[in-house]
């Protein structure tokens, strides 16, 4: 499960061996037309401290100078977590803590201020893997306690509403293998875990977005009866976690992203199986129900397209970035939501054998940063951004 025929990487992670040798495996936007108002997507070249690979997993933008990037590096040892930061010209590696002994990864980010930034992540311990947050606090990256309730624990994407109120979601792993949905709250002073659904015997979590505090979404995937897995749908309602119905889209689907501007307004991508490749899978709620949208399928119907990440500035404008394949190279893609329809714009792909952007975020329709990686074949996988204006 958790994205497989050739895309698993993204959500799929060593928990621990134990449970590896057992067979585990893991898996914005808004309405109104406008023109598109910055469709010049440049690269912007991020350091790359790994040797082998440098991966961005996730972007924030606080403003034109303030901008945050999180992964994870690779060299001769277990991966080190990568915080980056954009002053307005260059973009800089930060000290970020790396408390385990095996693998250290960050999946997600998201800034409420300058001084006030969540990021979000696992860490390997060598029996298995534990929830990583990690919070700037305008000075310093530390770790904050987070809840690591079963052997394997994963955090893939976090939101803050407030300065006492966010969210982090994910997934656990346990023996059998089994996984189910992990939702961590942040109140001001400590994260807990909170109840969720968790419908099949393989579930994960892979986004979460808040329009309000009584209005938050997260998306993932679900494996049920042993057969294909479904796109995943939770809402919070201010008082409890509950399931949400989501399209059937085809053979399987998962989603990887979501984003809400209001109570009727939200849209989440992912990937969907048509039968004989994954293909783009863009869904919109319109306060009653969710219904799928049509969304560019660059490499076609025999090839890989996927969605990664998901942002949106207004109603008229949001971005979906993620990766195709043409069968000789895994490109960037960036799609445009002008409030009616979704509409792919160029975007550079700089390594010669795999381009993907997994984040994206905005500030405004004409401030946009994606993040990913570049792989060539004569060199290690470096860390990728891109900027529009």
């Amino acid at each position: 499960m958790w994205h497989s025929r050739g895309i698993a990487r993204r959500f799929l992670w060593t928990i621990a061996a134990p449970l590896m040798a057992a067979g585990m495996a893991a898996g914005f936007g808004p309405a109104a037309a406008s023109a598109v108002a910055c469709q010049n997507w440049a690269g912007v070249q991020p350091p790359s401290p790994g040797t082998v690979v440098n991966e961005l997993e996730g972007v924030t933008v606080v403003s034109p100078s303030d901008v945050w990037a999180a992964g994870f590096d690779f060299g001769s040892g277990p991966d080190q977590t990568l915080i980056e930061h954009w002053d307005g010209s260059s973009w800089a590696v930060l000290p970020s803590p790396n408390p385990g002994s095996g693998d250290n990864q960050l999946r997600g980010i998201h800034a409420l201020s300058a001084n006030n930034i969540w990021a979000v992540g696992s860490y390997s311990t060598g029996t298995g893997s534990k929830t990583l947050i990690l919070h700037w606090n305008g000075t310093t990256w530390t770790q904050a306690p987070s809840p690591s309730p079963a052997a394997g624990n994963v955090l893939t994407a976090v939101r803050a509403v407030s300065a006492s109120d966010a969210w982090a979601v994910g997934f656990t792993v346990s023996a059998g293998p089994t996984e189910h949905t992990l939702i961590l709250h942040w109140n001001g002073h400590a994260w807990r875990r909170v109840p969720s659904p968790s419908p099949g015997s393989l579930d994960g979590l892979a986004g979460v977005a808040a329009a309000a505090a009584s209005n938050a979404w997260a998306v993932g995937e679900t494996l049920q009866n042993g057969i294909g897995e479904k796109p995943l749908i939770l809402h919070w309602n201010g008082t409890a976690w509950k399931q949400v119905a989501s399209p059937g889209p085809g053979e399987s689907g998962f989603l990887n992203s979501v984003g809400a501007t209001s109570a009727a307004n939200a849209l989440a991508v992912g990937t969907y199986d048509d039968g004989t490749a994954d293909q783009t899978l863009t869904l919109r709620w319109n306060g009653t129900a969710w219904k799928k949208v049509a969304s560019p399928d660059p490499a076609g119907p025999a090839q890989i397209n996927v969605l990664w990440g998901v942002t949106a500035t207004s109603a008229s404008n949001a971005w979906a970035v993620g990766d195709y394949d043409n069968g000789s190279a895994q490109n960037t893609l960036i799609l445009h939501w002008n409030g009616t329809k979704w509409a792919q714009v160029p975007s550079p792909s700089p390594g010669d054998s795999s381009n993907t952007l997994a984040g994206v975020a905005a500030t405004s329709a004409s401030n946009a940063w994606a993040t990913g990686d570049a792989a060539s074949s004569s060199g290690p996988d470096q860390a990728l951004a891109l900027h529009c204006t």
